[in-house]
């Protein structure tokens, strides 16, 4: 990645002529000197008001970075005013391949608001190429072919990743987000690391999103495949439930039970055990042993009623007396299994509130686990076994005041609740199994008492009339033989189907669940690890450089949370000097710059400080600063400073130093002056 700035030009047109400033960059060291109050953070300001990144400059609601020189009027050198027609930016720009690029960007005077001119060539040759318009801050700048964000992704060759936000959606990375990382503004960039980054996006963890791009981590990866697999598993996890409920309604239809397949997928599954048991006389059986049995049935039924005789059977009244037995039988197991089932309700109602009780039971357990662990009384008496008043001995156990007594520990105790807890759910999930099962039977009852019922009222109507009742009778047994069959196979059908379903999820569900285990079990890679590390190292090295003295440098880490200069886990903010707060700052975004020189990463290898020499930080500090910038450009890249010391001063501090400076002094004004015109 790479991203340097070859030239910015600001123009202002008025009545007098055109006002402005022609600014030319080079690589490396590049310092920017004006005097306080002469437009230094003007030109700053430019330089991302042209790339688009305004909204990173902690202005809040403020449109324009700029003062009214550029917006309302400006003065000339007499001190007359004249009022501005039009305001524009220019900045030349090029990458890692060696494009350049123009990027042209009104200020005022125009309707084209939030649009961007680009340019393929350099300021002076724009006449004489075509460009393309480019909107940015509306929907679709970081994703459309002519969206600004999108144009610049590309360009410096970035590669948005998506990221989540506060309306459970995955959006592109603003740039706007990780701009604090390599650009900081004088009025509130320097208040701590990242302190203007906006917020308006809605991006969860912003600046730690920010981070994990400018340092390219695999952790933004790791977490999107994390997230990802949880998704999927969740909804292979929600498809079985939905199939377990399509066995369960398909086992219904034949008044049977599904078995060999549970609510949630176990960790052995075989396809082949998943059936449906009906209960045929007092004895659960395959369906495909029943739909046999059923079949068998129907075909002697057949083979039986040719012979049979259209005169009245002589025993119509015993067959009357064993129907009217089964009857009081199957009334008599209709009225045991009710009781049973209403018996089994209460027993699921108790047990549950047993555990909602246990539950409660284990969170205070819990509580009470972390207050102790805090040890809150560490450095007191209050744990001694021994009266404050008398000084006898005495146990903690209230009930028994004896010492020998032995108590269970607040840890025996809550694994305790938890054996409970498993116990009484392993009860309750067997009271349910009973229910189910008991359920499919009673339904089954209904159905063989519905059925002795009608066939009892026919036989006594046989008795009246013979012929016509024992062939309807006949008759509407073979059609429900007929019935029998026909459902069995359209059920053993769908059971085919049901368990190549089940087979199929159960296998996708496993794929997942191994895919997320081979993940690594920490967020971050051993490469993110080592880039961190490295990191610290540079940090350290580079606070040192600059007489950080509030604490020792080697005392500061990088947050493997929040990739920040932490002390011992805290904000190191609470503990250093205004002026060190500034070294952190300085230290930190150089040593994102090196440590792009070593790894790859997203930083576009151009750091821009606007008075980095804040909060008064002595004169060898800033010295030293501008001397490890040129450094760290040695392998490419740019860092520009605004600063408003003496040009002499730096340029005696840094003889012997790569480095470049635009100067203008105080006796020549403000760095928005009168165009000479070619």
């Amino acid at each position: 990645m790479a991203l340097s700035i070859s030239r910015l030009k600001i123009i202002a047109k008025t009545i007098d002529g055109d006002y402005g400033v022609d600014i030319p960059f080079e690589k490396g060291l590049f310092i920017l000197r004006l005097d306080n109050s002469h437009g230094k953070s003007t030109c700053i300001n430019a330089i991302a008001y042209a790339l688009g990144m305004e909204k990173s400059l902690g202005l809040g609601s403020a449109k324009l970075p700029f003062p009214p020189s550029l917006t309302k009027a400006i003065e000339d050198k007499n001190g007359s005013e004249h009022l501005i027609i039009k305001s524009s930016v220019l900045l030349e720009i090029e990458n890692k391949s060696g494009d350049v690029s123009t990027l042209s960007r009104q200020i005022i005077g125009s309707d084209e608001e939030n649009i961007i001119h680009q340019y393929d060539s350099k300021i002076d040759e724009i006449n004489q190429h075509s460009h393309q318009k480019l909107f940015l801050h509306r929907e679709g700048d970081t994703t459309r072919p002519l969206g600004f964000f999108k144009w610049l992704d590309t360009f410096i060759s970035w590669n948005l990743p998506l990221v989540p936000n506060f309306d459970g959606k995955e959006i592109p990375l603003y740039p706007s987000t990780f701009f604090p990382t390599w650009f900081i503004e004088q009025k509130k960039g320097w208040s701590s690391i990242q302190s203007t980054t906006p917020t308006f996006l809605k991006i969860k963890e912003v600046k730690k999103r920010a981070l994990e791009f400018i340092l390219n981590l695999d952790v933004n990866d790791n977490v999107k495949k994390r997230a990802k697999l949880k998704v999927d598993i969740d909804y292979a996890l929600n498809t079985w439930r939905i199939t377990y409920k399509k066995s369960e309604l398909l086992a219904a239809r034949v008044l049977g039970q599904i078995r060999g397949v549970t609510e949630l997928p176990e960790a052995k599954f075989d396809q082949y055990k998943v059936d449906i048991s009906v209960k045929n006389n007092d004895k659960w059986l395959s369906i495909q042993d029943v739909a046999e049995t059923v079949e068998n049935e129907l075909f002697e039924f057949n083979k039986k009623i040719e012979t049979i005789s259209s005169t009245l059977d002589d025993n119509v009244q015993d067959k009357i007396d064993r129907k009217e037995l089964k009857l009081r039988e199957f009334d008599g197991k209709y009225t045991e299994l009710d009781t049973e089932i209403s018996f089994l309700n209460q027993q699921i109602y108790s047990t549950e509130i047993r555990i909602s009780s246990l539950i409660e039971d284990q969170r205070k357990y819990e509580d009470l686990k972390k207050v102790g662990e805090l040890n809150v009384f560490g450095n007191t008496k209050l744990n001694d076994a021994d009266c404050p008043t008398c000084g006898q001995e005495y146990s903690q156990n209230l009930i028994d005041l004896d010492s020998s007594s032995s108590v269970m520990s607040v840890d025996e105790s809550l694994e305790f609740i938890k054996q409970q807890i498993k116990a009484f759910k392993n009860v309750s999930d067997s009271y349910k199994f009973q229910k189910r099962t008991k359920s499919v039977e009673l339904g089954s009852i209904k159905s063989n008492l519905n059925e002795i019922r009608k066939s009892l009222r026919k036989l006594r109507e046989s008795v009246v009339q013979p012929d016509i009742s024992l062939y309807e009778e006949n008759l509407r047994y073979k059609i429900k033989l007929e019935n029998d069959v026909e459902l069995y196979k359209d059920t053993i059908k769908s059971l085919v189907e049901l368990r190549l379903e089940l087979d199929a999820i159960y296998r996708k569900h496993s794929s997942l669940c191994k895919q997320r285990r081979n993940l690594p079990e920490s967020v971050l890679s051993p490469e993110d690890t080592k880039k961190i590390k490295t990191l610290e190292t540079y940090l350290r090295s580079l606070l040192t450089d600059y007489g950080f003295s509030s604490f020792k440098p080697e005392k500061l880490d990088i947050s493997r949370e929040t990739y920040l200069p932490t002390r011992e886990g805290f904000d190191i903010g609470f503990d250093t000097s205004a002026s060190d707060g500034i070294r952190i700052i300085w230290s930190y975004l150089l040593s994102l710059f090196k440590l792009s020189n070593e790894f790859d990463t997203n930083h576009p290898k151009l750091v821009v400080f606007d008075e980095p020499r804040q909060q008064e930080a002595n004169k060898f500090s800033f010295t030293t600063l501008l001397k490890s910038a040129s450094d760290i450009c040695n392998n490419g890249g740019q860092v520009i400073l605004a600063t408003s010391e003496e040009s002499s001063v730096i340029i005696e501090s840094l003889q012997g130093v790569n480095f470049n400076m635009f100067s203008s002094e105080k006796e020549d004004g403000k760095i928005i002056r009168k165009l000479k015109i070619k």
